[in-house]
This record gives C-alpha cells, sequence and structure tokens, in this order.
C-alpha cells in the first residue's frame, strides 16, 4: 500500500510570491477543480447537466476561487463569509470536540464543516433560488478543498500558520503561505513553465497519473469530519519542521500535499454525484453514504443548533 495513503488510513481504520491567506491558493484550487470535472466528465455523470444549468457561461475550474475573489467584493458584502473557509482545532482535537468546545461567540461564526453542509442543503433545497443555488455551488467546491490543506485545520494561538514567521530562500513568509501555495511552487517547477490553464492540465494530469494505482479510502464510508480529521495527521510535522531549508522542507511534504490537493478533487466529484444522484457507475454514492451526511449533520445540530440558522451564504449589499 502506498506509504503515503498509509499514513492517512492509520487515523481513518505550491516560482515565489507573497500570497493571501486563501487555501492552496489558485493552482491548488483550480487543480482540485479540474480533476473533479475529469471525473465527473469521464464518468459522463448526470450531475454536470445540473452544474451547467447553474454555473451557464461560468467555468467550472475558475469558480473554485470565487468563494476568495467576492471576500473582498465592493458591490457586495460576503465579509461573514470569511470564518468558513477554515477550522481552528487544537492537536488532540476531534471534530465534534472541537465543536462542543466552542465559545458561543466562535458558535456564530461558523467553519468550513458547518459552511459546507449549507451549501449541500441550499444545493438540495427544491425552494432555492438559482442564484443561491449557483452561489452554494461554488462555495462548495472551494470549502472542499480548503478541508485538505492541513492549516486549514490550524492551531488557534497562531491562527493556523499566520502568525509563524518563515524564512524561505530569502522571503519573508508565513507558515500559512507555505502550505497555500510554496510547497507546490517548489515541488513542481517543471509544470509550471506555461500559463495559467496549461499549468493547471499539466498538475491535474500529474496527480492523475501519479495517483492511478493507489488504493484510496472508500469515499462512502467517510463524512466532511473525517476530511478534516485527515487534514490533521500532518500538522504537527508541519509544525516541527518549519525551521528546514525549503528545498528540504518541500522534499518533506510535497507527497502529502500532492495527496490532498488529489483527494480533494475526488470528492468534489463524489459529493456533487451524491447531492445530484443519478451516476450508476464505479464508486457511485450509496444510501450509506447519505446516512453518513445526514448523521453528521444531526450530531453538530445537537452540539451548535441549527446549522442553516448560523450559516450565511447569501450577501449583504454596498450601496
Amino acid at each position: 500500500m502506498n506509504k503515503v495513503f498509509l499514513f492517512f488510513s492509520v487515523l481513518l481504520s505550491l516560482q515565489i510570491y507573497h500570497l493571501p491567506a486563501n487555501a492552496w491558493g489558485i493552482i491548488g484550487h483550480h487543480t482540485s477543480a479540474k480533476i473533479a470535472l475529469d471525473i465527473l466528465t469521464n464518468q459522463k455523470s448526470p450531475a454536470l447537466i445540473e452544474i451547467n444549468k447553474l454555473l451557464k457561461s461560468e467555468d467550472f475550474v475558475k469558480s473554485s476561487t470565487w468563494a476568495d475573489e467576492v471576500r473582498s467584493s465592493q458591490k457586495e458584502n460576503w465579509k461573514q463569509t470569511s470564518t468558513y473557509h477554515y477550522e481552528k482545532m487544537n492537536d488532540t482535537d476531534t471534530y465534534l470536540l472541537h465543536l462542543k468546545n466552542q465559545t458561543p461567540d466562535l458558535v456564530n461564526q461558523g467553519g468550513v464543516v458547518e459552511a459546507t453542509i449549507g451549501a449541500e442543503n441550499i444545493l438540495k433545497n427544491k425552494m432555492a433560488t438559482e442564484i443561491d443555488k449557483k452561489n452554494a455551488l461554488k462555495f462548495l467546491i472551494h470549502f472542499i478543498a480548503d478541508m485538505h490543506q492541513p492549516l486549514h485545520t490550524g492551531r488557534i494561538a497562531d491562527r493556523g500558520g499566520n502568525d509563524i514567521p518563515i524564512k524561505w530562500n530569502g522571503f519573508d513568509l508565513n507558515l500559512h503561505q507555505v502550505w497555500d501555495s510554496q510547497i507546490i511552487a517548489m515541488g513542481h517547477k517543471e509544470l509550471f513553465k506555461d500559463n495559467l490553464d496549461q499549468q493547471i492540465k499539466s498538475y491535474a494530469d500529474f496527480l492523475k497519473a501519479q495517483f492511478k494505482n493507489t488504493e484510496m479510502p472508500d469515499e462512502n464510508k467517510l463524512k466532511y469530519d473525517d476530511w478534516i480529521q485527515e487534514s490533521l495527521v500532518p500538522r504537527s510535522d508541519a509544525y516541527k519542521y518549519k525551521d528546514e531549508e525549503a528545498q528540504a522542507y518541500t522534499n518533506r511534504f510535497i507527497k502529502i500535499t500532492d495527496l490532498r490537493i488529489y483527494l480533494a478533487g475526488v470528492r468534489i466529484a463524489f459529493t456533487l454525484n451524491r447531492i445530484f444522484p443519478g451516476y450508476m457507475g464505479t464508486n457511485k454514492p450509496t444510501a450509506e453514504s447519505d446516512e453518513l451526511a445526514r448523521k453528521l449533520q444531526h450530531d453538530m445540530n445537537l452540539i451548535v443548533g441549527d446549522i442553516d440558522s448560523i450559516i450565511n451564504l447569501k450577501p449583504s449589499f454596498v450601496f
């Protein structure tokens, strides 16, 4: 069994730029979305019909970074969605314990798992407007990738590594930025010589080939919180080796980073097949997957109250 996958299985039985704290940056998010789109296309999934109805002329891959773009919108106010991109978890937390230990203020802010459930609920709601569903779809694509960035489960004390200074090839960065983009960029310089669209295709093709024969988790047995718990596994080492030279640090974590981006793509596709059912091929979502999703939401509601009353995926307009 692939050693990187084994690392996660035990838990469950990336050019230098000064970039903002957007999980995986453009390269990571677009690559996960490209992998998801390729999977759905190869499957001839009926979900694509519903997705294309919602997105219309918008590009599926480019829509994966819309959730970051609108946080600074001058026309609409999406400020409340800023906390929806991450969870601040302690080293020994499970996700549900993390929820139980939150203060009321933090509960009311919401986090990435709650926001992903909120987006899913909108997509399933027959009474939701078309624009709300389109926005929910773009949030969902983005949030699933966010869950897979280990520093988006970052420690509370240092704001997910944003307060941990790092010297990276002579640049002053922070640990969060390193994981958002620098590991990818240094680990795959040979793939990033062309325009952005070609970079995304090259990286997606590389990841699909790299993990083609790797045994992957059974998504029908996993929930959103399991993906969060996976991201916690490499996090302690991400801090432990933070003072390593950039190339050595990259060599240590590039395979883990690649796997997280690949799995995010696989899981975006799987989740969309579950929300828009009809795909009947291999790796299709089953009733067990639906039941696990319902159970997680039920357990979370018992802790924090109604998720849909906490998560607000609608803009307020700035006049």
